[in-house]
């Protein structure tokens, strides 16, 4: 059986949790590093949890696959200075030291309508994201770009919880073309990105709410 290293960051966040479980019971990972600011108190065998400072890091740690799941809000970050470090340049600060490190491929959530020319600040610090990513050359780089996740999370984000519950309301409606603006279970944004890891495919991937919702 072919056993790798994998690092996941943005592990404390909603989707970030249950790929760490995910990947812990993965009999294909025989160690999963994850990068947090304060401790997820899980005791495992095979995790390796590493506190680090985002803004200092400069270190990188043995992993074929990196996982990212980082991701906040304005209201959380409190400026779009602060959004920006936390969705564009960590992701792509990490991105790099692990590609000089040895890594091969990166697996990253964005964001439906991700663009670096969009008029929408989010959007487009999404889609900026993608860009630097896309420009630093791993072996296989998968985007994926979910509409609203569902999954209960610690911190309150009341704009996701509006756009969730109407977009749920109106399901029904979501059928073809549309499907990919279709909320999607975080759980599934989980599972499909382990399963991408494993398809042993080069080049760069966009993966949109319609085919996650295939691991629902």
């Amino acid at each position: 059986m072919e056993q790798r290293t994998a690092l996941i960051i943005g592990a404390s966040g909603l989707t970030g949790r249950l790929l760490v479980q995910q990947l812990l019971i993965n009999d294909h990972y025989a160690a999963v590093t994850i990068y947090v600011r304060k401790s997820l108190q899980i005791n495992h065998p095979k995790l390796n949890e590493l506190m680090i400072d985002f803004d200092t890091i400069n270190t990188s740690v043995n992993a074929d696959d990196i996982y990212c799941c980082l991701g906040t809000t304005i209201k959380i970050a409190k400026s779009k200075e602060a959004f920006e470090k936390v969705d564009r340049y960590y992701p792509v600060k990490i991105a790099q030291l692990q590609k000089n490190a040895g890594s091969k491929q990166f697996l990253v959530i964005s964001a439906i309508g991700a663009s670096a020319t969009s008029s929408i600040f989010y959007s487009k610090t999404k889609g900026l994201m993608e860009d630097d990513l896309k420009e630093i050359g791993f072996d296989a780089l998968y985007i994926l770009r979910p509409s609203f996740i569902k999954g209960e999370r610690k911190e309150k984000r009341l704009g996701e919880k509006i756009g969730l519950f109407i977009s749920t309301i109106i399901a029904p409606l979501f059928i073809g073309p549309l499907r990919n603006y279709a909320p999607v279970k975080a759980s599934a944004i989980a599972a499909c990105m382990v399963h991408k890891a494993f398809e042993n495919n080069v080049g760069t991937f966009t993966i949109l709410s319609g085919e996650i919702k295939n691991w629902e």
